[in-house]
């Protein structure tokens, strides 16, 4: 079944809307996708019909941004994304996102760089921020707005408050979710995955993002190890925001189509 479990829309920090994310997949000829937007549920609904009338097979997601000591990013699939409860408690999350995006946007006027941005929008992250940047002549593409502002290093960084990422497991696991960490290749090499691994899981970490199109072959085999010590399910995405030319699709195991509830063909 090839899956993409890990797609941005515009409700967040993609460029193309939930219908416009499935209609693309559909051409593909993806099978199941999930639509994981930062902190925020508000595309699922609608990518939800454009996948039934496409005939292809949607989990409800979303990709919860977190920080301790570095960005850590918790995806959650399956989760009760109707629940007025999980969304007031999203919207918290969203509101500590936005005063990040604000101390970014002083941070950014005071070093002279002023893109034509509303910082307290909705669906504002720092991928808007770096293409807005990259519009107005400030960087040469999005790669160096992240190396020289963004990004941990980057001279615009906003380490303020964030939700952390045993809250955001929990959070997920609470309202029926399946708790999956993201991109973990950066924990791979610094060699924290398996302590961030033996922390989360406890508190209902389910899975972990083993496919993804930065990983090697190395990685994907190393990964599947540390899903094995630990019982994780294995899932992969491409962490497509629209403007990206990735091709990527994964065939996923038995164990994880089935915690998804998903039946394999």
């Amino acid at each position: 079944m090839k899956a993409d479990l890990h797609l941005h829309t515009t409700a967040s920090d993609g460029i193309k809307t939930p219908s416009e994310v499935v209609a693309r997949a559909a051409e593909r000829g993806l099978e199941l996708i999930a639509v994981t937007d930062h902190d925020t549920v508000s595309g699922v609904e609608e990518a939800a019909e454009a996948a039934k009338a496409a005939g292809i097979l949607l989990v409800a997601g979303i990709e919860i941004s977190a920080y301790s000591n570095s960005e850590i990013h918790v995806l959650g699939y399956n989760v009760d994304f109707r629940n007025p409860a999980f969304t007031e408690r999203i919207a918290e999350i969203k509101n500590m996102r936005k005063a990040r995006n604000v101390v970014i946007g002083q941070k950014l006027k005071a070093l002279g760089v002023a893109p034509d941005i509303d910082f307290e929008a909705d669906g504002m992250g720092r991928m808007v921020i770096a293409r807005e940047m990259l519009k107005a002549g400030y960087v040469s593409d999005i790669q160096e707005a992240f190396d020289r502002y963004l990004g941990p290093k980057g001279r615009a960084y906003a380490n303020t408050r964030r939700t952390s990422p045993l809250a955001a497991v929990k959070l997920i696991t609470e309202f029926g979710g399946m708790a999956t960490l993201a991109h973990p290749k950066k924990y791979l090499q610094e060699r924290t995955l398996d302590m961030l691994v033996t922390g989360l899981k406890p508190f209902g970490l389910k899975g972990i993002e083993v496919y993804y199109p930065k990983h090697t072959a190395d990685d994907v085999a190393a990964l599947v190890k540390i899903a094995d010590k630990y019982g994780l399910c294995p899932t992969g995405g491409s962490d497509y925001h629209g403007e990206e030319d990735r091709r990527f699709s994964c065939d996923l195991p038995a164990k994880t189509l089935r915690a998804l509830g998903i039946k394999g063909k």
